[in-house]
């Protein structure tokens, strides 16, 4: 019995060497045979073209020709069906792309640029449904999308068609593509969206880029549909009014940008539907007005907010209160010209960075600006309010040298029409005799007092927190 058991055991242990044997032949083999494939034709065969080997395929260049050209270079490799990674044919004449152009290519990504393309024809692209993944047709001279080539491509995962000269999204555009996860439809001329025009994309879309277009309105039909989408770029529209309503169904989007519209007025509860949105930029608008309640919703994870280059008069405090989360705030190039003492109670404990720059700030409070990141290019007064701040800065010299000497900043005497560094105001021409603070008086202020005052330093730039807090534990 024992011997009979030890036979089979042998037995058993032969043939898996040699299944083992035969397995790491056929993979040798089959690679072999892969990296036969992997070869690029000689250069005066595939010439204009230019091949080149990469880990995951050929590298295929074509620049400056037209498709006679590229028909008969790409037609060396129909034989030897290796797989083309990239195949970028740019800046070429290439006004109509014919029916079954890359029959038995294998080709993952597909780059048509800048080659006076107008039309694709139906069956152009039919034979690359299986393997393309991504086509950038950008920059050429399309009209509409060419909804009927792109049907068949069922893998692809990108979508490029920037710069062309689309005018409306039509219904049901980009049926077919079902596993599309980007579409990027910057700088065309688009005016309309219809109802239904991202149809059949829906389910996978995670990026959708409109800017650069000539919308009007927020496409809040076309829009709605798209519940996984994550990033939606509207930017550089022609957009006046937003309102509440208008990004219902986009309950996972995590970044909203709205920048260089023409966008007067933020109402309340416009982005109640996004409490997901991590990033919102509204900068670049012409806003004047935002409502207390014009971030209702975005109260648990919004952390990056954009509001420069607007009309704002005013630190939104009301409407930023709510935001506990908010890390980033940027509201330079505005006309903001005080800055009340509550201005940043309730949400400024978790700013690291805060742009005040380029705004008509001429007072500086002395009150707490936590982690602010600068008000240089600020007209600052010279004024006896800022008669604390010199003492404030030879306090901090006698404390760290190098600390107090990396910025200085200046303000403006309007009597005498020029410049001078804070540290060096002409106090007694200010008259502001009665209201300076003599350095024993600046000693026995309390540390709290003065962390109060230094934290504006990190505002001006001429500390920084890690300094600050530095010198603050060496204090205590």
């Amino acid at each position: 019995m024992l011997s009979d058991g030890v036979e089979r055991l042998f037995s058993l242990a032969s043939l898996l060497g040699l299944l083992l044997l035969i397995s790491s032949n056929a993979i040798l083999v089959l690679g072999q045979q892969q990296a036969q494939q992997q070869v690029c034709p000689e250069q005066n065969v595939i010439a204009p073209c230019i091949c080149t080997v990469k880990k995951n395929g050929l590298d295929i260049l074509c620049e400056t020709t037209d498709l006679v050209h590229i028909t008969k270079s790409l037609g060396t490799l129909k034989d030897k069906s290796p797989i083309i990674f990239y195949l970028k044919l740019r800046h070429n004449n290439l006004p109509k792309l014919q029916g079954f152009v890359f029959l038995a290519l294998d080709i993952r990504h597909l780059t048509i640029h800048n080659s006076s393309l107008a039309a694709i024809e139906e069956s152009a692209l039919s034979s690359l449904g299986k393997g393309l993944t991504q086509l950038d047709v950008s920059l050429n001279q399309m009209k509409t999308v060419p909804s009927l080539a792109l049907k068949h491509l069922f893998h692809l995962l990108i979508l490029n068609l920037n710069h062309n000269k689309i005018t409306v999204l039509h219904n049901n555009a980009f049926d077919g593509l079902d596993t599309l996860e980007i579409l990027t439809l910057y700088e065309n001329k688009i005016n309309t969206i219809e109802p239904e025009a991202f149809r059949g994309i829906e389910k996978k879309l995670k990026r959708l880029n409109l800017g650069g277009n000539e919308l009007t309105a927020v496409p809040q039909k076309a829009l709605s549909i798209l519940d996984n989408l994550k990033k939606l770029e509207v930017q550089e529209n022609k957009i006046k009014t937003i309102r509440e309503g208008d990004f219902a169904g986009l309950e996972n989007l995590d970044s909203l940008i709205l920048a260089h519209n023409m966008i007067t007025a933020v109402p309340a509860n416009v982005f109640s539907h996004l409490t997901l949105l991590n990033s919102l930029e509204l900068e670049g608008n012409k806003i004047v007005n935002i409502d207390k309640d014009a971030f209702k919703g975005l109260e648990e994870n919004l952390q990056y907010l954009r509001l420069g280059d607007n009309n704002i008069h005013a630190i939104p405090s009301e409407a930023l209160r709510p935001l506990h989360r908010l890390r980033h705030l940027d509201l330079r190039n505005n006309n903001i010209s005080v800055i009340n003492d509550d201005a940043f109670t309730g949400y400024g404990d978790s700013l690291t960075f805060l742009n005040l720059q380029k705004n008509d700030i001429k007072i500086l409070p002395s009150m707490i600006f936590e982690n602010l990141n600068s008000l240089e290019n600020n007209p600052l007064v010279c004024s006896c309010e800022l008669t604390w701040f010199p003492k404030l800065l030879q306090e901090l010299k006698n404390r760290d040298d190098e600390m107090a000497q990396k910025k200085k900043p200046v303000c403006h005497m309007s009597v005498e029409n020029r410049e001078y560094y804070v540290q060096a105001m002409p106090l007694e021409k200010m008259h502001c005799a009665g209201l300076q603070t003599d350095g024993a008086g600046l000693n026995l202020l309390d540390n709290g007092v003065l962390l109060m005052w230094t934290l504006l330093l990190v505002v001006l730039g001429t500390v920084n927190m890690h300094d600050v807090m530095m010198m603050f534990l060496c204090t205590f």
